[in-house]
């Protein structure tokens, strides 16, 4: 019984599969319309045959189709892959009017060698055509980046017969609109190239002015990595051979495997200066170089040997393990820890899916259709983009670090104060102005007393913390204008511009006596510390900031030797000791109003 069964089951399943042939076989062999736009590539309504033995004729051709020799379309687009042999097509059209209808032919592949066009009724051949890669583009019956015939199907049944022959991705996604349908069609297709290319000539003009303003050869590499993919795309979409070299058909042969590599080998080099593969991996460095001269050499040799179909499966392989390689390089960079690899990674992964897409659907291997056509456009947009923000964040980080290097170059480590560097730097404008207007400016230098003591008592690391306190004291008590250092060891100096000397003196006081008041905890006790205070005001005699400061420096060397925990000003360019009781309460309300909170 179980027997019974399986061979009903065969039976039925041969049935199933026979008739799904014939309907297939009727589908493919049915007449297209001339009255309808077929805007969907029409491969499921053809029949093709492959040369085997030698170069068919049209009469052999004919002939062929007439013994039914010829397959049914199996796919909307036929694709017969790299270094295909040549291959005839044939699909009818029918008219059911009366009247002649205008259609146009497109075969919108850019990159076909030659292509044969024979439309045939009645047993004759009404028209011919022949174009191809190898004429110049002027001799195009209609100016298009694709091939393109305009016919008027007459009443009845037209039969076409096409010959494709091409060392390249042999792709034949075949289209029969009407003349204004076709203008639209074109007209979106320009225009949406026109945004593809738009946005990465701007980013390529960005970067080459980046380049120029900063000579970071990170930029200068990332547009002609943009540059060599604009020049590949335009390659392979036709745009080349329409726009810049019309008439130069030995480097229309050439341009896709050439313009290939070198889109590739430019995205390699830009990766290897933008991760920094010479400091972080410089064997991989060296790897990425050889990879890129291997395939240059046989790129080159096949060139030198006139091997197209070589030359194109070469390049088409290092393309494809290109992405691959980008890929590799983004992942090995972020767990290096690299910040802006991780930029680099999501958009070689972009890249890599739509140059893998266009290239899987060039070969035949997936459906071709406008977005698997188009996905390396698509994949580099995005890929283009997030390299864009990459190469932001590495100016925007080394910027950073160029201000962090400058503060800290002008810093002093311990205190957070300006070191003498940035006290000169910070102070030479402020005395030129006062030399040239004859502004007040005073200059206020104070040391510790018996610092030494403190660090032989109780260690540099208190003696640290005493300077720091020292210093917090300090900030809080000059104003904005003012310009205060770490002079050296325990020495602090402040520049104080629009000051006279009293002001500098009043403010020279009201630190002492901070000061005096401080104490800096330790492990078994307090540390209470003085200031010796040297103040100074530009006179006649200051033909420098150095003399003014030489001034302030001699009057501090007066406090200490007159016992230390004191103020000395200089009245008239000598010191001067201030005298006793000057600051005693009664005379408060002379401090001036411009020292807030002193």
């Amino acid at each position: 019984m179980s027997a019974m069964r399986r061979a009903i089951f065969r039976l039925v399943f041969s049935l199933i599969s026979l008739l799904t042939f014939l309907c297939s076989t009727l589908v493919a062999a049915a007449p297209l319309s001339a009255a309808l736009d077929h805007a969907s590539a029409i491969g499921l309504s053809t029949q093709f045959l492959q040369e085997q033995h030698g170069r068919l004729k049209l009469p052999d051709a004919i002939a062929a189709y007439q013994a039914g020799k010829f397959l049914p379309g199996t796919s909307p687009v036929l694709s017969f892959g790299i270094g295909a042999k040549p291959v005839w097509i044939h699909f009818a059209v029918d008219n059911p009017t009366a009247t002649a209808q205008p259609r146009r032919l497109s075969i919108e592949t850019a990159w076909l060698d030659q292509v044969e066009v024979y439309f045939q009724r009645q047993g004759r051949t009404t028209a011919t055509y022949r174009v191809g890669d190898k004429q110049a583009y002027t001799q195009r019956p209609v100016a298009s980046r694709y091939f393109v015939f305009d016919q008027a199907f007459e009443a009845g049944v037209t039969d076409v017969f096409l010959r494709v022959e091409t060392p390249d991705p042999m792709v034949v996604p075949i289209s029969l609109l009407s003349l204004e349908a076709s203008r639209i069609r074109q007209m979106q297709q320009e225009l949406s190239y026109g945004v593809v290319y738009g946005f990465l000539l701007a980013l390529m003009a960005y970067n080459a002015i980046l380049f120029i303003s900063l000579r970071g050869s990170q930029y200068l590499l990332y547009a002609v990595y943009l540059g060599m993919f604009v020049l590949m795309n335009v390659a392979y979409t036709g745009h080349g051979f329409a726009w810049l070299w019309p008439i130069s058909v030995n480097w229309q042969q050439w341009s896709n495997p050439v313009l290939m590599f070198l889109f590739g080998a430019s995205g390699l080099l830009f990766a290897s200066r933008f991760l920094d593969l010479q400091v972080y991996f410089p064997r991989v460095r060296k790897v990425v170089i050889g990879f890129c001269a291997t395939f240059g050499i046989l790129l080159g040799a096949a060139t030198l040997s006139g091997s197209q179909t070589v030359a194109l499966l070469a390049s088409f392989s290092f393309a494809f393990l290109f992405s691959g390689l980008m890929l590799f390089l983004g992942v090995i960079s972020v767990r290096a820890g690299q910040k802006p690899a991780k930029y680099f990674l999501i958009a070689a992964l972009a890249a890599m899916l739509g140059a893998m897409l266009t290239t899987l659907s060039t070969w035949g291997f997936i459906p071709h259709n406008t977005w698997t056509f188009r996905a390396v456009e698509i994949g580099m947009l995005i890929d283009a983009t997030l390299l864009a923000l990459a190469l932001a964040y590495q100016l925007r980080m080394g910027q950073e670090e160029r201000i962090l290097a400058e503060r800290l170059a002008q810093q002093d480590p311990l205190t957070g104060l300006n070191n003498r560097r940035a006290f000169y730097d910070k102070t030479s404008p402020l005395w030129s102005q006062a030399i040239r207007h004859g502004h007040h400016s005073a200059v206020m230098l104070l040391d510790l007393d018996l610092f030494k003591q403190i660090n032989d008592a109780h260690g540099h690391a208190h003696g640290d913390e005493v300077l720091k306190a020292l210093a917090n004291i300090l900030k809080q008590s000059i104003r904005q204008g003012d310009i205060l250092a770490r002079w050296g060891g325990e020495e602090f100096i402040v520049f104080l511009p629009e000051t006279s000397q009293d002001e500098a003196t009043a403010l020279a006081e009201r630190l002492r006596t901070a000061i005096a008041g401080m104490r800096v905890p330790y492990a078994t006790g307090k540390t209470a510390v003085t200031a010796s205070f040297g103040v100074a005001q530009k006179r006649s005699g200051h033909s420098t900031l150095d003399a003014l400061i030489a001034s302030a420096d001699e009057c501090l060397y007066q406090s200490k030797q007159q016992g230390r925990d004191r103020v000395t000003a200089s009245l008239t360019g000598h010191p001067a000791r201030m005298p006793e009781g000057f600051f005693s309460e009664g005379r408060q309300d002379t401090l001036p109003q411009t020292r807030e909170g002193l």
